[in-house]
């Protein structure tokens, strides 16, 4: 069984530490509860360690792994100037990995949708332009009933944008 936040098992690994357990036994009895593979021996005994040494606070360190020089404000500038980058030309551009534009988009609240980056959520501006357009609809429907003399039904249609070209094209299937 997979475990998302490890600070779980950090707690139960601070439980048997003051139990009195052995980094062994903890090791076993989380095995044993989650699957293996859940976590190292070696990250039990490491935990244990620190356990051992007064420091009983199961967070991360600060400053753990290598700091990023990673600029989020070139890469939100670049995704707005032209949405229809993927993460592997933003890769390119930025020389760095693929997964690294990623995490840095996610972190941004930046989604692909229909082949460009948009944000997750709607912001106040999007969501008060939203209900404005729709009040205003809602008004001119009134004055003049347009609503009812749309088609609807189960017709599709496939957006295809060129990247290279920048074309919109808009095929029915």
């Amino acid at each position: 069984m997979r475990v998302d936040n490890h600070i779980h098992l950090r707690h139960i690994m601070l439980y048997h530490f003051e139990k009195g357990w052995s980094a062994a036994e903890s090791f076993r009895d989380l095995k044993e509860l989650f699957g293996q593979g859940t976590i190292g021996r070696a990250t039990v005994y490491e935990w244990f360690d620190r356990f051992k040494s007064g420091n009983t606070s199961v967070d991360d360190e600060p400053g753990r792994g290598r700091p990023s020089e990673f600029d989020d404000k070139a890469l939100l500038e670049a995704v707005e100037e032209d949405e229809s980058l993927t993460t592997r030309m933003l890769a390119d551009e930025f020389n760095v990995d693929q997964s690294t534009i990623v995490r840095h988009l996610k972190k941004l609240g930046k989604v692909w949708k229909l082949a460009g980056w948009v944000p997750h959520e709607l912001s106040e501006n999007n969501q008060a332009d939203r209900l404005r357009i729709f009040t205003d609809l809602l008004q001119r429907n009134e004055e003049a009933p347009f609503l009812k003399n749309l088609v609807t039904g189960d017709e599709s249609w496939l957006l295809f944008k060129n990247l290279k070209t920048h074309q919109h094209l808009c095929y029915r299937t």
